[in-house]
């Protein structure tokens, strides 16, 4: 089996279905499986998932872990040489799995690769970022990501035609060795959902390896469609954010960052109320008060 696709289910059986269609429809040139971890989702639909796809591999979680450990759960049956772990609200556009399994068999000093990813009106979407969480992450956002690009790095989207070397991809199409994903030692379960990516490639790199995205590799994401409610994304977000600091030994940039946050939106605040662009300053202040109200948390 050259690569096992792990999918995590909670209450996106619709979504899913689609995802699983393009797998069929573009993958080729390599043995696959497609393995679907249910994380005691409270719809049932997705029981009836081998009426449309009878190979597929169904796994039940008794509980809601989150979304590293429901990839774990996977991966600790999956048979493949390599394990892709797709979001549930994705579209292979092209044989994508193709390409990664071919570019990681020909640079076995490559760890994770990913593709670049779209949103439904093929417009770029978040792919990868061009540094791990750091000082100088914060510094780049800051400058309103000035700084990756006068470093001649890809930012959110490889638009170089070319494979980059990133400092993370995006979980929606995280591509890895099955032997290196239990070398690292797999996903932190700490983490519920938001950064487990994150980590696990902190400690891929901190072996030697190296993260690259694939520009040829297109994917659609639906960015947000298998989770609803921004304010509790935010807060989400932002308890990861700071364990993800506090595991990487960064725990001074939990107070950096939440000050790089508010002083950017507040420049932002100024600066379009000069220009008089009220609309833009009413979603910025609304912006402040929702980092501000998760800080107090």
């Amino acid at each position: 089996m050259d690569v096992s696709i792990l999918i995590v289910n909670y209450n996106s059986f619709q979504l899913i279905l689609k995802a699983i269609e393009s797998i069929y429809k573009h993958t080729s040139g390599l043995a696959f499986e497609i393995i679907v971890i249910d994380n005691d989702s409270l719809q049932r639909d997705i029981e009836s998932i081998h009426t449309f796809y009878s190979n597929v591999i169904l796994l039940k979680n008794p509980e809601n872990r989150g979304f590293g450990s429901g990839n774990n759960f996977g991966a600790s049956v999956a048979k493949g040489k390599y394990l892709f772990l797709l979001n549930p609200d994705t579209i292979l556009l092209n044989n994508a799995i193709g390409q990664f399994y071919e570019f990681c068999e020909n640079n076995k000093h490559v760890g994770i690769v990913g593709g670049n990813l779209y949103d439904l009106n093929l417009q770029p979407a978040f792919s990868c970022w061009s540094f791990l969480p750091s000082l100088l992450a914060e510094i780049d956002f800051l400058c309103y990501y000035k700084l990756s690009k006068v470093l001649g790095q890809v930012g959110s989207f490889n638009s170089t035609g070319k494979p980059q070397n990133v400092g993370y991809i995006s979980g929606a199409d995280l591509f890895i060795s099955r032997s290196l994903f239990h070398k690292a030692g797999g996903f932190d379960e700490d983490f519920f959902m938001y950064y487990e990516e994150v980590e696990l490639t902190f400690r891929v790199r901190k072996l030697g390896y190296k993260v690259i995205s694939l520009p040829d590799a297109k994917i659609i994401h639906l960015e947000g469609q298998s989770e609803s409610n921004d304010e509790k994304i935010a807060l989400r977000m932002r308890q990861s954010e700071k364990l993800y600091y506090t595991k990487t030994n960064q725990r001074y940039l939990i107070w950096f960052s939440y000050k790089v946050e508010t002083l950017f939106y507040t420049l932002l605040i100024i600066y379009n109320r000069l220009k008089r662009t009220h609309v833009k300053v009413a979603a910025y202040r609304d912006k402040l008060h929702l980092i501000r109200k998760i800080e107090s948390i």
